[in-house]
């Protein structure tokens, strides 16, 4: 079989422009739109900057800046949020920043709000009063703070579905992890067998404190007519020894009568004991 090369030619521009469209097909365009608020008092070019600025930050984050041209002049001082829709529906822009300057005498005062079309909610608010600042200083901290609450609420959502895709992996994966180890366990020992356990360790702790106390008491006393018993040594530490015993015991003794229920795990860890009083 022959085939042409024109035929060839066409054929791979036919599968390069379609790989091309696939590839070069943008996402879903996000637009912010800048509304200043009525009585701003700024200059032509103090005005002109301003934009210039927000619309930088707004580019870096990925979003297009929405022209206000497309507004009718209502809906450039209507109140926020109760135009948030028809906003959205004449500019197509899920995210409004509503900028609040005014510039006088070599001071300004400067809020900037960002609110999501969408959900008709505010998602932000940042304010700045700088007394000696020129009006450099004016759109570069409207800069700032633009880009401070788009990054808050850009990055809000990207966690919210990290968190829920986190717990998602959990749940799938918590009964492997269970069935995985296997030495994992956890059991509800009755309080019998704690209080048992207890007086065992009291009697235990009786049988070598009374020797140590009583070792302890003959110290120095003579055994013979040549001979002083020296028996502190050993009764200190048997008492002592003893003490903590017959503490251990009558503290287990006194949790199986009033603590809630005990509960042992058996894990990688170790072996840990939980109770509550």
């Amino acid at each position: 079989m022959q085939i042409r090369f024109p035929c060839v030619a066409v054929l791979v521009a036919v599968l390069a422009g379609v790989n091309v469209r696939a590839v070069a097909a943008p996402a879903e365009e996000r637009r912010l739109l800048v509304l200043e608020a009525p009585g701003n008092v700024l200059t032509k070019v103090a005005r002109e900057r301003l934009q210039a600025a927000i619309a930088e930050v707004a580019v870096g984050h990925g979003l297009t800046l929405a022209s206000v041209k497309t507004l009718p002049d209502k809906l450039l001082s209507c109140a926020l949020p109760g135009c948030l829709s028809p906003i959205a529906a004449a500019s197509g822009a899920i995210f409004v920043l509503r900028v609040d300057a005014k510039f006088a005498k070599e001071s300004f005062k400067l809020a900037v709000e960002l609110w999501n079309s969408d959900e008709g909610k505010l998602l932000g608010r940042d304010r700045r009063d700088c007394p000696i600042c020129d009006e450099q200083d004016l759109w570069g901290s409207a800069a700032l703070m633009t880009q401070g609450l788009l990054e808050r609420a850009l990055r809000e959502p990207a966690k919210s579905a990290s968190a829920q895709t986190a717990d998602a992996g959990a749940s799938r994966l918590a009964p492997t992890a269970a069935s995985a180890t296997g030495a994992q366990i956890s059991a509800a020992p009755p309080g019998r067998a704690l209080r048992y356990s207890g007086w065992a360790l009291s009697v235990a702790g009786l049988a070598v404190l009374a020797p140590g106390i009583y070792l302890w008491s003959v110290d120095g006393e003579p055994a013979r007519p040549d001979y002083v018993r020296d028996t502190r040594k050993y009764g200190l530490p048997m008492t002592i020894a003893g003490g903590v015993v017959l503490a251990a015991g009558a503290g287990l003794v006194a949790w199986s009568f009033w603590s809630g229920p005990a509960k042992i795990t058996v894990g990688p860890s170790g072996l840990r004991v939980a109770g509550s009083f």
